[in-house]
């Protein structure tokens, strides 16, 4: 609804101004019926007004030159001029330096006629009107007006002329003049500041290129209205034409790029080609029609196709625009709007050949750089706020950044002090390591010595076997000597003292037997006591391993901590997010470790319970061989004493053979069970024997394994050593980011 209430208004200002383009001041009397002759002569008072040598001619018409010379002249009454003096002639804007003869006296001219000291120059637009002095008016009779023209042209359009009063002599002056020449040269000035000054801003910023266009639009179209304003110029006249029409198809192009850099238009490359040989095939037309004013006007309307073609292309993409929802194209939208409407205006009257009483086109063109500057305002202010707004976010980016820099150096503390606390409880795995290792080498010393008691028992043992065989034996012969000879006392004497001799060796065996298994008892009890530190170091150490899996876990929580931050800071957060991903990766490392060393402790752990039970049944085997020791030393007592005794009493011996043959009896029994004892004895040896050797390689074992443990613990001291490092690279960066 406000988009068709804009459009109607436009569309009553430009009927405003056209019909006010075509309205006249003043009262007129139109002087359209003259003689023409081609040629010179220089003294209007010389000249022949003989019909015969004239051509008619009407106004408004064309006028031939020879040379670019022309006589005109017309007559009139007083009578028939319906209103009263002063009276003033209006010739218009005709392009032609001339000179006005009334009744053969030179009352006015208009430009330079070219000669030896002066070149010829133009007013332009400027209205021309001279007073008619009174003093000259035949008040009776004709009056003859003649005039003198010159132009650089085979011939010249004379569009007007008319003879009128004061107002109408003021209209030419303060509304034709004005519009079609002042106002030119004003928008001039204007145009040729906006050039100027978005020129400057493309200095400071070249890559924001609509500014680059629209300067060079501005100071093209700047050169052209100055020429239709100049009441002279520098340039001969003819260059100086050509130059300022080229320069409407180069503002013209200059506006198509801008309006494609402005609306972010994607053109093939032959388009922008033809934006830049168009404008420079019509500048060169231009030049080389610079001699003649008809060629000039003559390529000025060809190149009005070019020129249509770019106000249709920016009305199209102007609409476009609009109907994309760009606010910023919306006063452009109406710029183009009278652009299109007073530049057509123009184009008709100049493809017609005729000058309409006001030129509509500068006002148009200025009303679209009114637009373009106004729409170039927009999206400046547009940009501040979009700056603003971004300056805005850098802050908050920037404070989050520095609260994400403040957790970075908690961070890097925290991992500092926990660095240092798996330095400190390295140390200590590592001196608990070493401490097991001197448990384990005691602990196989213990072994090697149980082993060698062991054989040492093994052998006593089996010593005494035979020698409780051997008893036997000397038990066996005795009962049948006794049952044989109950005579042969001194055989049986010698018999005891022989069975006395060997139960001495078996008492000295049996006391050996029961040293040894004591001290292996003391030995197993030892290394029960070992065993038990090494499992309560075992302990330890699994304390130590869950620190550094918690260490391991916090480290990777901080760590996705400090990725999620980095990604939140965008790019200055990358060189945080792959510190994170390094401390990540290191508390991985610590925590698969950390794994191994708590597999590891728990076999060691396995281990050592197998060890215990192994070392507990050892224990108790040891403990039976050295009860079943003291029953057979406490036996081997008793059976010396009564060997002692029988021997002391030999002769007594004799007196009870009977009781002397029972005793026999259970000596032999005796023998045979301490026989059964000790083969017992010997498989419970031979079983310590076994388990001491087991135990032996589970030592070892526990010595491979601390030794594994020890260089678990030199890696997770690397690792450590290695998150200090990366501590240190973060704060390096941290500094270097804030600096």
């Amino acid at each position: 609804m406000l988009f068709k209430r804009m459009l109607s208004l436009l569309l009553m200002v430009f009927l405003s101004l056209s019909a006010f383009g075509q309205s006249s001041g003043g009262n007129r009397y139109a002087l359209s019926q003259w003689q023409t002759q081609e040629g010179d002569v220089i003294d209007g008072s010389s000249v022949n007004f003989d019909p015969s040598l004239w051509s008619p001619c009407s106004i408004p018409g064309e006028v031939k030159l020879q040379d670019g010379y022309a006589w005109l002249y017309t007559e009139f009454e007083l009578n028939a001029v319906p209103f009263k003096m002063p009276y003033y002639v209006v010739l218009g804007r005709l392009d032609a330096a001339y000179k006005v003869y009334l009744n053969g006296s030179l009352i006015a001219s208009r430009g330079a006629f070219p000669s030896e000291s002066e070149r010829f120059s133009l007013p332009g637009n400027h209205s021309a009107y001279f007073l008619l002095p009174p003093g000259l008016l035949k008040t009776s009779g004709k009056n003859m007006l003649a005039l003198r023209l010159y132009s650089p042209a085979s011939s010249v359009a004379m569009l007007v002329a008319d003879v009128t009063d004061q107002a109408g002599a003021r209209f030419e002056e303060n509304v034709v003049t004005f519009m079609n020449a002042t106002l030119y040269t004003i928008l001039a000035a204007l145009c040729s500041f906006i050039g100027i000054y978005f020129f400057a801003l493309w200095l400071v910023r070249k890559k924001d290129m609509p500014n680059l266009w629209y300067a060079l639009a501005a100071l093209a179209i700047a050169l052209y209205f100055a020429e239709i304003g100049a009441s002279s110029s520098v340039l001969p006249y003819g260059i100086n034409r050509a130059i300022a029409k080229a320069g409407l198809s180069v503002s013209m192009a200059a506006l198509v790029k801008f309006f494609i850099s402005f609306c972010e238009l994607r053109m093939p490359r032959w388009f922008s080609w033809l934006l830049f040989i168009a404008p420079l095939g019509i500048a060169i037309a231009f030049l080389s029609a610079s001699n003649d004013l008809v060629a000039i006007g003559k390529v000025f309307n060809s190149a009005l196709l070019f020129i249509q073609f770019c106000i249709v292309f920016i009305a199209v993409v102007t609409i476009r625009s609009v109907a994309k929802g760009k606010k910023e194209a919306l006063p452009l939208l109406f710029g183009v709007i009278l652009g299109v409407g007073l530049g057509t205006h123009d184009v008709i009257y100049s493809v017609q050949g005729k000058k309409p009483l006001v030129w509509l086109q500068g006002i148009g063109f200025f009303c679209l750089n009114l637009s373009l500057f106004i729409s170039l305002t927009f999206r400046s202010s547009r940009l501040y706020k979009d700056l603003e707004t971004y300056a805005a976010d850098v802050r908050q980016k920037t404070e989050q950044l520095g609260k994400f820099i403040g957790q970075l150096e908690e961070t890097a503390l925290t991992i500092s002090s926990i660095s240092t606390a798996i330095d400190n409880d390295a140390g200590q795995a590592a001196r608990s390591a070493e401490k097991m290792a001197s448990g384990a080498k005691q602990i196989r010393q213990g072994a090697e010595a149980q082993i060698r008691a062991v054989q040492d028992s093994r052998q006593a043992i089996q010593h005494f076997t035979a020698s409780l065989e051997r008893v036997n034996s000397g038990v066996q012969h005795q009962a049948e000597g006794i049952r044989q000879s109950a005579d042969s006392v001194s055989v049986v004497a010698d018999a005891v003292a022989d069975v006395a001799t060997h139960m001495e060796q078996t008492a000295r065996s049996a006391e050996a037997l029961k040293k040894s298994a004591e001290q292996g008892l003391i030995a197993s009890q030892e290394m029960t006591e070992t065993i038990d530190k090494i499992k309560s170091l075992s302990g330890t150490i699994v304390d130590i391993v869950k620190a550094v899996e918690d260490f391991a876990e916090r480290t990777n929580l901080l760590a996705m901590n400090a990725a999620i931050e980095a990604a939140h800071s965008g790019a200055a957060g990358r060189g945080f997010a792959v510190i994170a991903n390094e401390i990540k990766n290191l508390a991985g490392a610590s925590a698969e470790r950390a794994g191994k060393i708590r597999d590891s402790i728990r076999e060691i752990t396995s281990r050592i319970e197998s060890s215990v039970e192994a070392n507990g049944r050892m224990t108790h085997a040891l403990a039976e061989v050295s009860e079943s020791s003291r029953l057979t030393l406490d036996s081997i007592v008793s059976i010396r004493n009564a060997l002692q005794a029988q021997q002391g009493a030999s002769e007594q011996l004799r007196k009870n053979l009977s009781d002397l043959s029972d005793t026999a009896h259970s000596i032999r029994e005796e023998a045979g069970k301490q026989q059964k004892e000790g083969r017992t004895v010997e498989l419970k040896i031979d079983e310590l024997l076994a388990i001491s050797e087991r135990l032996n390689k589970e030592i070892d074992a526990i010595v491979r394994e601390n030794a594994s443990i020890v260089q678990m613990v030199q890696q997770l001291a690397v690792v450590s050593g290695q998150g200090k490092q990366a501590v240190v690279s973060m704060n390096a960066l941290l500094e270097s980011r804030t600096a």
